[in-house]
C-alpha cells in the first residue's frame, strides 16, 4: 500500500519525483507540443507555474502541468468530449495534434497506468474539419475526466490518496459548478462517496466510457486528470496553491455532517470518558492480545470500542470514528478513516516488524499532523513479530529485511504485511496509550 510496486525500497522516500527518477517512470514521449506556450497554465485556475512562464495566457489553450503524482491537462476554448471513442476535440486551437492522456494520478506507477483507458486529446485548428463532432448537449460549467481505474477499489486508503484528495484538489475551487465525466466508473463505488460526490458538485456524474454514439458533451472549459501531490498528502506549495490537508478533513467532516470538528466539541452531555478505537484486522496483521489491549486501556480510563474498516456503511462509520478521541491501529487502510476525526484527536499507528518505518511513515506520519491531529506510533520489535517463530532468527527474512525489500513491493508486501501478525508488549506499549490519554485530556 502507498509504494510503486516495482521499485527498490532500500532508501525509501515520500518524494514522488525520485520515484519518476528511478527509471520505472513513464515517459512524457506523447506530448510534442514544440514550445514553452505549451506549458502554459490558465490564470484562473492560480497554478504557480504560470509566474514563470513571463509571457501572455492564452484564452484558447492546452496547458499542460505534471505534479509528482500525475500529469494534467487544463483546456480553455470549444471543447467537445466524444465518450463513445474517447475523444476529447479542441477546436480552433493554434495547431493541429494529438496528445495521448491517461487521466489517473500515478503517472509513475506502470502497474497501476495499465488498467486506465487513454484518451486522445485533438487540437484540430477549424470546427469545419470532417472529424470534429457536433455538440449534442452544451454546458456552461466546468468540466473534469477522471479514471477510477488503478487501484482505487482496492481499498479506502487507495480511495483517497489516488481520488478523493487528489478530485478535492482539482474540483474545489468551483464551488460546486463543475460536472465530472468517469471513466471506469462503478456506481456502487461511488455510491459509497455519494456524500462526497454531491459535495464537490451539483450535476449528474457522466459515465464517460458507456456514451452513446451520438452523446457530444461541449463545455468551454475542462480539466483532464486530477492534481495529486504525494501519498495520502496535500503540499500547500503546489498547484493549485493553498490547499492543506486540513482543508480536506474539514471538508470531509462538513461533507458527512458529523457532529464534532474539534476535541473541544462534545457529542453528548455530560461527557463520557476518552473514546478509543482500536481497529482489528481479521487476516493479516491482527493483533493476537487485542482483548488484553481493550482491557489495558480500558483500565486506563478509556471507553474502547473495537471495529474492522467498512463493517457498517461509510456514513455511519463516519460518525462512529468523528464520537472518538482517539484511534488505534497495525499498518493498513482502516487508518484513512482519521479523515472524520475532530481535530486535535489522536492517530496511533503500530508499525510491524521488517524496517517499514518509512513506508508508514510516508502513508500516515506525514500528514496526520498536518490535519491538525496528534500522531502518535509504536515499532513493533522482532519479539513481538509473529515472523521470528515462523522463520527463526538466522532466516533471510530475519537477518536482512532490506534484502527483501530489494525484491520490491510484491515481496515485501507478502513477508512483512501479509504473513505477520502482532503480540504487543503491553508493558512497553502501555507509554502510548498514556501519552494519547494525556494529550486528550487536555482538550476534553
Amino acid at each position: 500500500m502507498g509504494l510503486h510496486p516495482t521499485i527498490s525500497t532500500e532508501v525509501f522516500s515520500c518524494n514522488l519525483d525520485r520515484f519518476c527518477a528511478s527509471g520505472n517512470n513513464i515517459e512524457d514521449d506523447n506530448f510534442t507540443a514544440p514550445d514553452e506556450e505549451a506549458l502554459c497554465l490558465s490564470s484562473a485556475k492560480i497554478l504557480h507555474r504560470a509566474d514563470h512562464l513571463r509571457k501572455g495566457i492564452p484564452k484558447e489553450s492546452i496547458c499542460r502541468l505534471r505534479v509528482p503524482k500525475s500529469i494534467v491537462h487544463e483546456i480553455e476554448g470549444d471543447i467537445r468530449i466524444d465518450g463513445n471513442s474517447s475523444n476529447v476535440f479542441h477546436v480552433n486551437s493554434k495547431r493541429n495534434e494529438t496528445l495521448k492522456v491517461r487521466p489517473f494520478p500515478r503517472n509513475c506507477d506502470r502497474f497501476a497506468m495499465g488498467s486506465v483507458r487513454e484518451f486522445s486529446l485533438k487540437s484540430v485548428q477549424h470546427q469545419n474539419n470532417e472529424s470534429v463532432p457536433q455538440c449534442s448537449s452544451n454546458h456552461n460549467y466546468h468540466a473534469i475526466i477522471f479514471s477510477t481505474a488503478g487501484y482505487t477499489m482496492s481499498n479506502f486508503f487507495h480511495g483517497f490518496t489516488d481520488l478523493l484528495i487528489p478530485l478535492f484538489l482539482t474540483a474545489h475551487r468551483y464551488d460546486g459548478d463543475v460536472q465530472f465525466l468517469i471513466s471506469s466508473m462503478s456506481p456502487w463505488w461511488v455510491n459509497i462517496y455519494k456524500e462526497y460526490f454531491t459535495s464537490l458538485s451539483r450535476y449528474e456524474i457522466i459515465d464517460v466510457d458507456n456514451q452513446d454514439r451520438n452523446d457530444i458533451h461541449c463545455y468551454k472549459s475542462v480539466t483532464i486528470g486530477l492534481y495529486a501531490h504525494r501519498e495520502f498528502a496535500i503540499d500547500p506549495f503546489m498547484p493549485p496553491l493553498g490547499y492543506t490537508f486540513a482543508n480536506f478533513t474539514e471538508f470531509m467532516r462538513k461533507s458527512y455532517s458529523v457532529k464534532r470538528h474539534d476535541l473541544h466539541d462534545r457529542a453528548e452531555e455530560p461527557p463520557k470518558k476518552p473514546r478509543l478505537l482500536i481497529f482489528s484486522r481479521k487476516r493479516s496483521r491482527k493483533l493476537l492480545n487485542i482483548n488484553e489491549t481493550v482491557s489495558m486501556a480500558t483500565d486506563m480510563g478509556f471507553e474502547v470500542l473495537v471495529m474492522e474498516g467498512g463493517e457498517v456503511g461509510l456514513n455511519n462509520f463516519a460518525q462512529i470514528i468523528n464520537s472518538c478521541d482517539a484511534i488505534l491501529g497495525i499498518h493498513g487502510a482502516a487508518l484513512s478513516y482519521m479523515v472524520f476525526l475532530p481535530k486535535h484527536a489522536v492517530v496511533i499507528q503500530i508499525i510491524p516488524w521488517g524496517k517499514l518505518e518509512g513506508l508508514c511513515w510516508c502513508d500516515y506520519a506525514f500528514s496526520v499532523p498536518k490535519a491538525e491531529l496528534k500522531y502518535l506510533e509504536y515499532q513493533v520489535s522482532l519479539d513481538e513479530s509473529s515472523l521470528l517463530n515462523k522463520y527463526g532468527i538466522d532466516h533471510p527474512y530475519i537477518k536482512d529485511p532490506f534484502a527483501v525489500h530489494a525484491k520490491g513491493w510484491f515481496v515485501l508486501k507478502d513477508v512483512y504485511m501479509v504473513d505477520q501478525d502482532v503480540m504487543l508488549d503491553l508493558k512497553r506499549f502501555s507509554g502510548v496509550l498514556i501519552e494519547a490519554l494525556k494529550h486528550v485530556k487536555k482538550y476534553k
